[in-house]
C-alpha cells in the first residue's frame, strides 16, 4: 500500500462512526506523520504528536498619500497549519502549510501577484524540516529543510514567515567559564535550472551572555547571479545588474532584564553588483539602532508601558557614482499577510524601504522602495505608550517622524505618522485587534513637475480576529 492509498483508507476508517476514539487518535498518531514526511510506514516511531492552526481575520481599509491613487477595502484571510513530531528522542518533523485569500479587493481580476508563492486561497509549504537536538552530548543542533530563521528583531535577516531552504547548525559551548553559542546556515533563496542564475545565502551569528547581557556578532553573505533591474540611491531610473554580491557585518547589543530593555544593533555593509557594459559598483553605506523601554504596574493605568527608538540608514551619495552607499538588506523582516510591518502601521518602514502605494503587495526592492525618487536612507523616531487599565484591554498609543538620509535635490522631510491601537484579549485562544493609523506626508513627496500638489493625510484601519486551535 503506497501514501495515497493508505491516506484514502485512514480517512475513510476515521470518518466511520463505528471506529473508536482511541484507536482513531492512534491512527492519527503514527500515521498522519509519516503521509506528509514521505516516511515509510514500517519505520514511524512516534513518541509524540502536536496538532494545531493559526487562524487570522483582517479588514483593512486605505486612504493613500496620493490623490492619483485609490484606497482600498479588502479582507484579509490567513491560515496556518502545523504538524510537529517527535519521531524519536532525537529526531523531531515538523511541517507547516499556509493559506492566503483576500476578500473584496476592488479591481482585482488576474490571480493576486505578491512576495507569496500564492495568495489566492490554494495551500502551500511554508516550513517542512527535520531537527535533530542531541548530537555530541545536546550542544549541537542541526535542522535540515525549509526551516524559519530570524535574527533579533529582524532587522537584517527573517525568512518572513515564508522559510528558507536551508540546513542550519546551533553549537553550545562545552566550556562553562566561557558561555557562547554558535549559529550558522547555508540556504538556497533560488535555484536556477538554466545556468548558473541562483541566488544563495549564508549567515553566522556568534552569541555571548554575560550577567543581564547578550552580546550577539554577526556574518550575512548574499550571492545573486541573476539578473534584476537595480535602482541606487541618488538614481531616479532602473538599469540591469547582475552578480551582486553583498555582505553585512554586524554586533547586537541587548538586556535581559524581566520589567525593561535597552538595545544596540550596528551594521555594515560592502560587496558589488556589474552595471551593462561591465562597470562594477561597489557597496557600502551602514546602519544603527537604538532603543530602550519599560513597563510597569500602576494603580491608575494598569499595567502601563513607554518605547523610545532611533533607527538610522545610510543614503547614497549623488558625489559616488561608482559606489551605492544606500544600506538594503534584502531580507529583513517587512511583511504580516498582505500587509507590511515596520515603523509605523501605515508607512510600515524598515531600514531601506517603506510602504509602497503604487504596488502594496510586490515584493520590496530598489524600485519599489517606497520613498520618493532620488531619496535613500533613513531616520526615524519612535515613541509609544501602552496601558491596560482594565484587564484584559490593551490600548496603545505610538508617534513616528521619517526623514530620508539623503536625497538627490529637495527637501529630506517623508512625514510623520500616528497609531493609536487597542486590543481584547477574549480568551487565551481568541484575540481581537482594531487600529487606527494616520500618515502625514512630508515635502519629499511634493512632486515639482505637477502644478498641483497631489499629496493628502493617509489612514489604514485595520481589524483583527485572531483564533489559535
Amino acid at each position: 500500500m503506497n501514501a495515497q492509498e493508505a491516506s484514502v483508507t485512514i480517512l475513510a476508517f476515521m470518518n466511520d462512526s463505528t471506529s473508536t476514539p482511541f484507536f482513531s487518535r492512534r491512527v492519527c498518531r503514527l500515521v498522519l506523520p509519516a503521509l506528509l514526511l514521505g516516511i515509510p510506514f514500517s519505520s514511524v516511531h512516534a513518541t509524540s504528536l502536536s496538532l494545531g492552526a493559526d487562524y487570522l481575520l483582517r479588514g483593512v481599509s486605505t486612504t493613500e498619500r496620493d490623490k492619483t491613487i485609490d484606497g482600498k477595502d479588502y479582507y484579509d484571510q490567513r491560515l496556518v497549519g502545523y504538524l510537529i513530531t517527535d519521531l524519536s528522542k532525537d529526531v523531531e518533523a515538523t511541517v507547516r502549510v499556509q493559506s492566503i485569500n483576500p476578500w473584496g479587493l476592488e479591481g482585482s481580476t488576474t490571480p493576486l501577484a505578491s512576495r507569496y508563492p500564492n495568495a489566492n486561497g490554494n495551500l502551500w509549504v511554508q516550513n517542512a524540516f527535520v531537527r535533530l537536538p542531541n548530537i555530541w552530548k545536546d550542544r549541537v543542533v542541526l535542522t535540515l529543510g525549509r526551516q524559519p530563521i530570524v535574527w533579533g528583531d529582524g532587522a537584517i535577516l527573517s525568512d518572513d514567515e515564508l522559510g528558507f531552504n536551508a540546513l542550519q547548525a546551533q553549537i553550545k559551548s562545552p566550556w562553562r567559564r566561557f558561555d557562547f553559542d554558535v549559529e550558522g546556515f547555508t540556504a538556497k533563496i533560488n535555484d536556477s535550472i538554466t545556468g548558473n542564475k541562483d541566488t544563495d545565502l549564508n549567515g553566522v551569528l556568534l552569541g555571548f551572555d554575560r550577567e543581564i547581557f547578550r552580546w550577539e556578532f554577526m556574518g550575512l553573505w548574499e550571492k545573486n547571479r541573476g539578473t534584476q533591474d537595480y535602482e541606487m540611491g541618488a538614481e531616479t531610473s532602473t538599469l540591469p545588474t547582475s552578480n551582486l554580491d553583498r555582505m553585512i557585518y554586524g554586533v547586537r547589543l541587548r538586556t535581559n532584564v524581566k520589567d525593561a530593555y535597552l538595545k544596540g544593533e550596528y551594521y555594515q555593509q560592502a560587496g558589488s553588483f556589474e552595471r551593462e557594459g561591465g562597470q562594477k559598483i561597489k557597496l557600502g553605506g551602514d546602519a544603527y539602532i537604538l532603543g530602550l523601554g519599560a513597563k510597569q504596574n500602576t494603580a491608575r493605568f494598569g499595567r502601563f508601558g513607554v518605547v523610545a527608538e532611533y533607527a538610522y540608514s545610510s543614503g547614497d551619495k549623488p558625489s559616488t557614482p561608482s559606489i551605492d552607499e544606500s544600506f538594503r538588506p534584502d531580507f529583513a523582516a517587512r511583511w504580516s499577510g498582505l500587509e507590511r510591518k515596520g515603523y509605523g502601521g501605515y508607512f510600515a518602514a524598515t531600514l531601506s524601504d517603506a510602504y509602497s502605494p503604487n504596488n502594496p503587495f510586490g515584493a520590496a526592492s530598489a524600485a519599489n522602495s517606497g520613498l520618493p525618487a532620488g531619496t535613500s536612507g533613513l531616520k526615524i523616531i519612535k515613541f509609544g505608550i501602552e496601558s491596560t487599565p482594565w484587564s484584559p484591554f490593551t490600548l496603545s498609543i505610538y508617534f513616528y517622524q521619517y526623514t530620508a538620509s539623503s536625497n538627490l535635490s529637495g527637501t529630506k522631510d517623508l512625514g510623520s505618522e500616528f497609531d493609536y491601537g487597542i486590543s481584547y484579549r477574549y480568551s487565551g485562544l481568541v484575540t481581537f485587534r482594531a487600529s487606527s493609523n494616520i500618515f502625514t506626508p512630508g515635502d519629499a513627496y511634493e512632486d515639482p513637475s505637477q502644478i498641483i500638489d497631489n499629496r493628502k493625510k493617509a489612514s489604514m484601519n485595520t481589524f483583527d480576529a485572531e483564533v489559535k486551535f
